[in-house]
């Protein structure tokens, strides 16, 4: 999709939204005052402002086309600032509000995308493509009158020099466009091929401001090819994962005043190359940035605390499909203390001339069980009264303290987000306009704004597009 206009060399807006992604587009119908009233705040009555989008790529909304497996999982029921990771936690909050998960499942159902929920709140349209939420935004755009152009790749953003001057943005064919103000949505590194590539991010570094390293987040994780889930690929298991320093002693991981450099509890499912699925996900972006900074990490995993049957798993456990998001923040239980492990596996064992592996199998699957036994050099084929205390000890650790063997993650390729760039306390925390560069506002993916899995990046693009837009919108108006 493309609208034409004038062909000149230089061309003048009010708006100019750099990024036709998720936020761009958001940020568009916002300044334009092409949302629903009732859906968040809306503008100041007078003349809408002029609004022009730019997209690099001639293909649009790749990134949305492609998440949750052509499905696009495009909010979830449940969002607050607990769910992402940024140096201004209330100013997530606040910004959430603004226009929140309830908000953007009025926008789709009243343009004819109706939505529905999974378990744990992922919210798709209800006809499971990807397609038609993208189509719904577009509609959006061309009913409300804003030019989009498409390829056009922004080279070079120059602010005004002298108060009530214009920005200057040059484009790569040689034409120049001089905006009021300027949105900049052109996201982060994740997935590439979708036309991604760290321009906004590098721009804002040009500009002055100061960049939270980007690094790929809800992205597969790397595992040695000797670790403990060798050989296991396909398997798929719920457990929690921890990202703690190593030498850290097993009381101190399952003690409450320990504070883990990241923790998830959902799905995993093993690959060739290590391990993909929700908790791996949520948290890839932390095991990054650690290995990034030299810090020596060892990434646990608790394959116990999910398959007990008072644990928060519960009411997933038995399904055929397992979830596709990892449990909330407030629920991921730590790994139990050894006195609670003992109580909770005390029914297992009272089956005492049974053989441990087929013990541990009614709870685990049977090949994890083998290779987790066999790491911890515990025999399987042991009946359970042959564990002496220094084996329960080990059975103790395998089960819920294993070091999977963390080598790194699969990167930007595969890679769904990006987390780091632009830190909120640079941005205004209602606006998000730049505090060092009066009519650049930001939003999406190139703030350092990072979701957990469950469509809570999506909803950060059109909450932090809806504050954008109708900020540059009111700034027009009542300039």
């Amino acid at each position: 999709m493309s609208i034409a206009v004038e062909d000149r060399r230089e061309r003048r807006c009010d708006v100019l939204v750099v990024g036709a992604g998720a936020a761009g587009l958001f940020a568009a119908l916002a300044a334009r005052g092409a949302l629903d009233p009732d859906a968040g705040e809306g503008l100041p009555t007078g003349h809408a402002p002029d609004v022009v989008l730019l997209n690099n790529e001639a293909r649009l909304g790749l990134k949305i086309l492609v998440s949750g497996g052509g499905r696009c999982n495009l909010t979830n029921v449940q969002v607050d600032e607990k769910d992402y990771e940024s140096d201004a936690p209330r100013a997530v909050k606040g910004l959430l509000r603004g226009f929140p998960a309830a908000a953007v499942r009025t926008f789709f159902r009243a343009r004819g995308c109706p939505t529905y929920t999974e378990p744990m709140g992922k919210v798709f349209p209800q006809s499971d493509s990807a397609a038609d939420v993208l189509g719904t935004l577009l509609g959006a755009v061309e009913a409300a009158g804003i030019p989009l152009i498409a390829p056009a790749e922004v080279t070079r953003l120059d602010p005004p020099i002298l108060a009530g001057e214009r920005w200057l943005v040059r484009l790569g064919d040689g034409s120049q466009w001089q905006p009021q103000c300027v949105v900049i949505a052109t996201g982060g590194k994740s997935l590439p091929k979708t036309g991604s590539r760290g321009f906004g991010l590098q721009e804002l570094e040009r500009l002055g401001h100061r960049i939270t390293a980007p690094l790929p987040a809800l992205t597969p994780l790397l595992l040695r090819r000797d670790g403990p889930l060798a050989g296991l690929s396909g398997l798929t298991v719920p457990a929690v994962l921890t990202l703690a320093p190593r030498g850290m002693k097993p009381e101190q991981l399952a003690g409450t005043r320990f504070r883990s450099l990241a923790r998830a509890a959902g799905g995993l499912l093993v690959t060739h190359k290590g391990a993909t699925g929700p908790a791996p996900f949520d948290v890839s972006g932390a095991c990054g940035r650690a290995q990034l900074a030299g810090e020596d990490v060892v990434l646990y995993a608790d394959f116990w605390s999910l398959v007990v049957d008072d644990g928060p798993w519960l009411p997933y456990r038995d399904r055929d499909k397992q979830p596709g998001a990892a449990l909330t923040p407030l629920l991921v239980p730590r790994p139990p203390t050894r006195e609670a492990f003992e109580h909770q596996i005390r029914g297992l064992f009272e089956q005492r001339e049974r053989i441990l592996g087929t013990v541990l199998a009614t709870r685990l699957p049977r090949s994890l069980v083998e290779a987790l036994l066999h790491a911890a050099r515990i025999d399987s084929n042991y009946k359970v009264k042959q564990l002496d205390d220094r084996d329960r000890a080990r059975l103790y650790l395998a089960l819920t303290q294993v070091d999977l063997g963390l080598a790194g993650t699969e990167g930007y390729t595969k890679a769904e987000v990006t987390s780091g760039g632009v830190p909120l306390g640079e941005l205004d925390r209602r606006t998000l306009e730049s505090k060092l560069l009066p009519g650049l506002y930001c939003c999406g993916e190139v703030v350092n704004v990072t979701g957990r899995l469950g469509g809570f990046n999506f909803q950060w693009a059109w909450s932090s597009g809806y504050a954008a837009g109708i900020a540059v919108a009111k700034a027009r108006l009542e300039s």
